[in-house]
């Protein structure tokens, strides 16, 4: 039977009166994901491979209408997704607090006029500070101070972001308790994004969420998935979901219709969860996987327009001395694709190694400078082992200097948390990811993964939201890291601490200051001591040379009394 959309003959004031088949009223939070189940009369052989690549055809519509409160004359229309069986579902998560009625549309009897009533209510204060997440959908600034440089919940509380990589942790072999032991360490060390791959094409069949014709879904898989991303979310992190690995004939392998039908059924899927979307990983958006870049911007507009809640979107680039993107260089999604209306802010994978960890700064400062504004994060920066490469100094110099260089946050990556690898399902690792054996939990407390929890600490003390970069208020430093809000407050990282001066001339002469450096490798901090604004100010790290034989990096902040 071929799926087909059923048109709403009648306007939305028939659901008001429709028979209501779930009569009881539910409470729920706002935001909080609530599920409706249906159960299908037809018989469907593929329901996934039906799914329609528009919108107007989809066999299974809710149309959900707030009645009163925050709610009133609100309108979502969310598309259903099939489940297994003759099972679909719809997700909901109620962006205003009031009563909202709900009714179904179908071809299919079973699916359709089923209505239903949810009272939506606020969580308590102390609710919402157990976990962020609660505030809503992670959107761009888009006015007032900074407008257009950082995120925030639908709440208008700020967020900074704070990534990890999770790739390959939806293989089927992964026990759900190992996804959340790891979940639990982030979320303790204050980490707020976890990078997820859910892919159509993972690596292997085992981390697949479709099979090799790309039209059969496992069922089984998703539904373990989607507890995944509910456990995250109710840790506080938000989840960061990318669909496509792109590789060489994609569009031969798998074609334009089937990566559109896996991205309709994710947002379909997760979009009721705390997620942000990403097209595809590793492409150069010119010709790698074989499409033009009109596919891609394509992609990305049906991407926006589906999803009824409007989450911010971007892509994950390929850095320019990589294969995949030595055809068309890009140290970041602005360079191409920066004016599209459907990217919400760009992502820099600025590769691996020592040079390119030395790009980010670069890169950072020249993407927070493009019009209009954007948020700019490192979403895949160079991973962190136990052997080698790279030091706990080198994971805070991409850390410290891109967000004082502009960046709305920065993602870690490290240890068998990139990987994936676990006992149940181990990576073998070698070569540039030296992966050692039994070191499951030890890969946690990496020194660079301590280290961001350090630097997510110490920014929840300031107002970072207000301040912007500053290089030239700081001389005699050879890379001068200064976020600040001048004449209120600096911020200033200095890699290989010393000494630096501080023009604190925006401040009225005289005005005290509070002064104290904190350590990013440890979290601790010195005594405080009072400084005068008004004019140059000399700073000198602790354990300068030759009083320490090693040098340290160090952090620097400074804030009006």
């Amino acid at each position: 039977m071929k799926i087909k959309y059923l048109g709403k003959i009648v306007g939305l004031f028939v659901f008001l009166f429709a028979v209501i088949i779930n009569a009881k009223s539910q409470h729920v939070h706002k935001w909080e994901v609530y599920p409706i189940v249906f159960t299908a009369n037809g018989k469907y052989s593929n329901p996934y491979a039906e799914i329609p690549v528009h919108k107007s055809e989809d066999l299974l519509s809710v149309t959900f209408k707030g009645i009163d409160g925050e709610a009133k004359d609100k309108t979502i229309e969310i598309a259903g997704f099939w489940d297994g069986g003759n099972e679909w579902k719809v997700n909901f998560a109620a962006p205003h607090t009031g009563i909202w009625k709900y009714a179904s549309f179908s071809t299919d009897d079973g699916l359709n006029g089923i209505a239903g009533e949810i009272k939506v209510v606020e969580w308590s204060e102390e609710e919402l500070k157990s976990n962020p997440t609660r505030n809503g959908f992670i959107r761009v600034r888009e006015d007032g101070k900074n407008a257009g440089h950082y995120f925030e919940y639908d709440s208008g509380e700020p967020f900074l972001w704070i990534g990890d990589t999770w790739w390959n942790w939806t293989n089927r072999r992964i026990h759900f308790e190992t996804f959340q032991k790891m979940v639990d360490n982030r979320a303790e060390k204050g980490f707020n994004v976890g990078q997820l791959f859910v892919p159509g094409n993972g690596w292997g069949r085992e981390s697949s969420l479709l099979d090799e014709s790309y039209s059969v879904l496992d069922t089984e898989h998703v539904r373990k998935v989607e507890q995944m991303i509910s456990y995250a979310n109710s840790r506080g992190i938000t989840v960061w979901i990318h669909g496509w690995w792109s590789r060489p004939e994609l569009d031969e392998k798998i074609g334009a219709e089937k990566m559109k039908r896996w991205w309709r059924y994710l947002i379909h899927r997760f979009g009721a969860y705390n997620v942000i979307w990403v097209l595809a990983g590793e492409y150069n958006m010119d010709n790698n996987a074989g499409f033009d870049l009109g596919f891609w911007k394509e992609l990305g507009e049906m991407v926006k327009n589906e999803d009824p809640w409007t989450r911010i979107v971007s892509l994950h680039n390929t850095p320019p001395f990589w294969d995949g993107g030595a055809e068309a260089p890009q140290w970041s999604t602005g360079e191409v694709l920066h004016n599209e209306p459907w990217l919400d802010y760009n992502q820099s994978q600025s590769g691996h190694g020592k040079y390119a960890n030395e790009m980010i700064p670069v890169i950072i400062e020249k993407e927070y400078k493009r019009k209009p504004a954007k948020p700019i994060v490192v979403t895949e920066p160079w991973y962190e082992f136990i052997e080698g490469n790279p030091t706990g100094k080198d994971v805070r110099l991409a850390a410290w200097g891109a967000v004082l260089s502009g960046a709305a946050g920065h993602t870690y990556g490290g240890g068998h948390v990139w990987l994936a690898s676990v006992p149940e399902a181990p990576s073998r690792g070698g070569g540039p990811w030296p992966i050692e054996v039994g070191a499951e939990i030890e890969s946690f407390d990496y020194e660079g993964a301590v280290s961001m929890q350090h630097l997510a600490t110490f920014f929840k003390n300031v107002k970072w939201w207000e301040m912007k970069p500053y290089p030239d208020l700081v001389s005699d430093s050879p890379q001068p890291f200064c976020l600040a809000n001048p004449g209120k407050e600096y911020v200033i990282y200095l890699r290989y601490g010393g000494m630096m001066h501080l023009d604190m001339g925006q401040a009225a002469t005289g005005k005290q200051f509070t002064a104290y450096w904190y350590n990013p490798a440890t979290g601790e901090s010195t005594s405080k001591w009072q400084v005068q604004g008004g004019q140059k100010v000399q700073f000198t790290a602790p354990g300068m040379y030759p009083g320490a034989l090693d040098y340290s990096d160090w952090v620097l902040h400074v804030f009006e009394n």
